[in-house]
């Protein structure tokens, strides 16, 4: 019984850092908290599914996570999530089938999306967004 209780807890506290959508990566605490990579976060962004262009109609949908440099970050890209979406809409939107099926293509959205997303928050690479996860990646 003991058991059946502690596996229900366990499932609610992960249930409640994967909805949140900010999760520490490190587990500890908030020490560290000035770059370093030490105590990184990751904020997850909610699906995307867009038309690609080129001559067949396909689309992509993109699950992906973005590495913070820092703590204090995880407030400012909740606020600045509707211009982070829009900001990657219209970075998948410009691309076709055929750019992104190499991992080439892949490797180099992941640097444009970086890109795209530190311009939403208006903060450089250092400051802002230090990676981007994809957790999902279909093209049909």
């Amino acid at each position: 019984m003991n058991l059946l209780k502690n596996s229900a807890t366990l499932f609610l506290l992960v249930f409640f850092l994967l909805t949140a959508g900010v999760v520490n990566a490190e587990g500890g605490g908030e020490g560290g908290k000035e770059g370093g990579g030490g105590n990184a976060l990751l904020a997850k962004v909610e699906p995307i599914v867009v038309n690609l262009t080129g001559p067949t109609q396909q689309y992509i949908q993109v699950e992906m996570t973005l590495k913070l440099s820092k703590p204090e970050l995880a407030d400012r890209v909740k606020l600045y999530m509707p211009v982070i979406r829009h900001k990657m809409i219209l970075l998948l939107t410009s691309k076709d089938a055929a750019e992104l099926g190499p991992m080439e293509g892949k490797q180099k959205l992941l640097q444009q999306s970086k890109e795209a997303v530190n311009q939403a928050l208006e903060l450089s690479e250092k400051d802002g967004v230090t990676d981007v996860l994809f957790s999902s990646f279909i093209i049909q």
